[in-house]
């Protein structure tokens, strides 16, 4: 049989490893976002609207939807959070919801391994989370889009849009705990920079006196502590009304700052002792 030198090409590479992979019409996304101190990862596959009515058309309304195409849309969170009125355990979940009318049902699913809905349902694995009212776009959103919008340190909006409807759904975050729970890990490693965890007490005015030992520890570890550490630790003294040592160390970071020309540290150190005298 004779083979035309495009078909033995085409034959070479699908046979080398198995290396061409199978191209979707629905493209697959995966998103990973940090929220304060937890780690948001959405994977899914963006349909397309191809001239078709989506809701109450492809997507039947008042019944359980994937929310995507192919395999579940999954979320996952390395540390607990609350969706709605929902506490949330870390972990990985299949997310699913019910478009409505005027609002939507939303619900996680613990098993993660479907192509679709499960038909039946296991109640057991199912997690309701909350019901948000859905809104009309201005635009058309031709591709299923899931994202998270309105970031701060504790809180985002889970953002579903599609065709000319858009939902929002609220996920408070837990972020003083899963910083303290990363700080006690790393210390037990023995890997962490305790200027860090200094820092980020310091800056949120919390566990001040913590702060001060974690920042005294991360300048005995170094040979020359930097204008940064001298910096941080005066700030913490500070907030602790340790004037007399914040000024001394204060005076230390801006002496290193103008040495090595660091206009960012000579600026930040000159305003706050020009405010503390």
């Amino acid at each position: 049989m004779k083979l035309t030198f495009t078909t033995t090409i085409l034959l070479l590479c699908f046979s080398i490893n198995a290396q061409v992979e199978y191209l979707r019409l629905s493209p697959a996304q995966k998103i990973i976002q940090r929220v304060g101190a937890t780690d948001v990862t959405i994977e899914f596959s963006r349909p397309q609207m191809k001239g078709r009515k989506i809701f109450d058309g492809l997507v039947p309304l008042g019944k359980m939807w994937r929310t995507g195409a192919n395999e579940n849309t999954i979320i996952a969170f390395n540390h607990r959070v609350k969706i709605g009125e929902t506490e949330v355990a870390e972990g990985k979940y299949a997310l699913m919801t019910k478009p409505m009318q005027e609002q939507w049902e939303v619900y996680l699913y613990t098993d993660t391994n479907n192509l679709d809905v499960p038909n039946p349902i296991d109640s057991s694995k199912l997690i309701y989370l909350t019901t948000v009212p859905s809104r009309k776009l201005a635009i058309t959103e031709k591709t299923l889009v899931i994202n998270l919008y309105n970031i701060t340190e504790t809180t985002a909006d889970l953002g579903i849009s599609w065709e000319n409807t858009a939902v929002r759904i609220p996920i408070t975050f837990y972020t003083r705990e899963a910083m303290e729970k990363q700080i006690e890990k790393e210390f037990k490693q023995n890997t962490f920079d305790y200027s860090i965890a200094a820092s980020y007490y310091s800056q949120r005015g919390i566990e001040l006196q913590e702060a001060k030992q974690l920042q005294e520890l991360a300048m005995e570890l170094k040979e020359q502590p930097s204008a940064w550490d001298y910096h941080s630790y005066g700030m913490i003294l500070m907030q602790l009304e340790e004037q007399e040592k914040a000024i001394e160390n204060l005076q230390r970071s801006l002496r290193m700052a103008k040495e090595s020309g660091n206009d960012y540290l000579i600026k930040e150190n000159g305003k706050v002792l020009a405010e503390m005298k």
